[in-house]
């Protein structure tokens, strides 16, 4: 029996070998997302999966001051470029994952809120916009929309402006499309933003200086650009990169 055992682990051990621990720093709007596509990573590559989900700004200063992390994928493009000055090696890594989309989210009854009103709602949530980069688009389309400026209850992050709203310490609020599509809302409650109104959101990703030794990041990452898993991306609520 015990030589039996011991035949069994020799045969396991070559797969056991090529299985590297992947830890991922992802933006908050992109989590539920990533939840999705993470259980056919795993299952082709054999490879186990860690996240932390925060504003693009606080796992950007987390990375730099020694986080263990191996991917960063960020909701923005100046974060992983500031990282990328500061060890040029990840230059290389840089690449696009997703095109991030901003809604107008009402759950009581609202007037249409993006075309020719003055006011907005008493309590407006918006994500930080110094850390957030969904929050510096819900701040740009605010002063594009010239509107008379709302008491505004700040999030750290995306999903933390969410739940402002869903918990009704917020009348109503900015959120990125994908939440509104993971938690199934109705359509009359929210609107999509004009992609003009605010910078694109263009969410980069990029390999840590610990995932540069990682061959799991690598993998990843191609992972993240095959075209199969770009669509599955969009559908839940990101605009396509190939149109």
């Amino acid at each position: 029996m015990i030589r039996f055992a011991l035949t069994i682990l020799c045969l396991l051990l070559p797969s056991l070998s090529n299985a590297d621990l992947l830890r991922i720093a992802v933006a908050s709007n992109f989590t539920h997302t990533l939840n999705t596509l993470l259980p056919e990573f795993e299952n082709d590559t054999g490879h186990d999966v860690e996240i932390s989900s925060a504003s693009s700004g606080k796992l950007y200063a987390q990375i730099l001051h020694g986080a263990p992390f191996d991917v960063f994928l960020s909701a923005d493009t100046d974060k992983p470029q500031q990282l990328a000055e500061q060890f040029p090696k990840i230059e290389s890594t840089l690449f696009t994952y997703a095109t991030g989309r901003l809604v107008y989210w009402c759950p009581k009854e609202c007037e249409y809120p993006l075309s020719g009103i003055s006011t907005m709602p008493a309590t407006l949530a918006i994500a930080n916009p110094r850390l957030a980069p969904y929050g510096l688009a819900a701040k740009q389309t605010i002063e594009a929309l010239k509107v008379s400026t709302p008491t505004l209850v700040t999030g750290e992050n995306i999903g933390q402006a969410y739940r402002f709203i869903e918990s009704g310490h917020a009348q109503a609020g900015f959120i990125a499309l994908s939440q509104a599509v993971a938690a199934r809302l109705p359509a009359s409650q929210y609107w999509l933003v004009a992609e003009h109104h605010h910078a694109a959101i263009q969410q980069t990703g990029a390999l840590t200086p610990r995932g540069l030794n990682n061959p799991a990041a690598r993998t990843f990452i191609e992972y993240l650009r095959r075209p199969e898993i770009q669509a599955q991306i969009t559908q839940q609520g990101y605009a396509s990169l190939y149109d």
